[in-house]
């Protein structure tokens, strides 16, 4: 059980980037029983990755979404509910949101919801999951697997010298493909005079921003 709930935070990190919402723990009601709501902040910082993924916050109030208006500077990270420049969306929009979560005794739950948006209000809400992935007792063992894998793994690294030396060598070798690729770029003005020609840079006019810093 506990693997599973593994494969999905690895897999969540692996998506990338990811924008968070806030959602007070009275949105959750009658989605998820009593005992399930302890698990929850007053105010619960949830990802998403329904919005454009660029490490932005939302938030929910009186139905309302939200987004911070991060170009108003505020205090910290910590800070973030206090600050008063919050912009309405007025998306329709389906938005998923996850977290995992502990209880008291250190168990991990994997919670994830969906609201739907019409027109940047709440109107409808659905539980997708709020359950329990791993115990106290699987993550402890979890953890000491884990451990004892590392430990002879990093033994070797440090002791084998067959394997210390491939590794500078590769490290000496990645540097000089790494030369030798800047060295064989296509200048910028030639790539310029081959999409002119092409049409291409008619059509897309930043087409070549991704090379203005070869």
């Amino acid at each position: 059980m506990g693997f599973v709930l593994t494969f999905k935070v690895l897999l969540t990190d692996a998506m990338g980037l990811f924008d968070e919402i806030v959602i007070p723990k009275s949105y959750l009601r009658n989605l998820i029983s009593k005992e399930n709501e302890k698990l929850f902040c007053k105010e619960h910082v949830f990802q998403t990755k329904d919005f454009d993924n660029l490490m932005d916050l939302y938030k929910i109030s009186g139905q309302q979404l939200y987004k911070l208006d991060r170009s108003v500077p505020h205090l910290g990270d910590n800070d973030y509910l206090s600050n008063e420049k919050w912009n309405k969306v007025y998306d329709t929009v389906s938005i998923n949101f996850y977290d995992t979560v502990k209880d008291k005794g250190d168990n991990e739950y994997w919670a994830e919801f969906k609201f739907l948006f019409e027109k940047g209000k709440v109107d409808k809400k659905e539980l997708i999951s709020c359950e329990l992935q791993a115990t106290k007792e699987e993550i402890d063992a979890r953890q000491k697997m884990w451990d004892t894998e590392q430990g002879i793994l990093d033994e070797y690294r440090q002791n084998s010298f067959s394997y210390r030396f491939f590794s500078w060598l590769q490290a000496r070798f990645q540097k000089i493909t790494n030369w030798a690729r800047k060295k064989h770029s296509i200048p910028l003005n030639i790539r310029r005079e081959a999409y002119e020609k092409s049409g291409r840079l008619e059509k897309d006019p930043d087409c070549l921003e991704i090379y203005n810093d070869n």
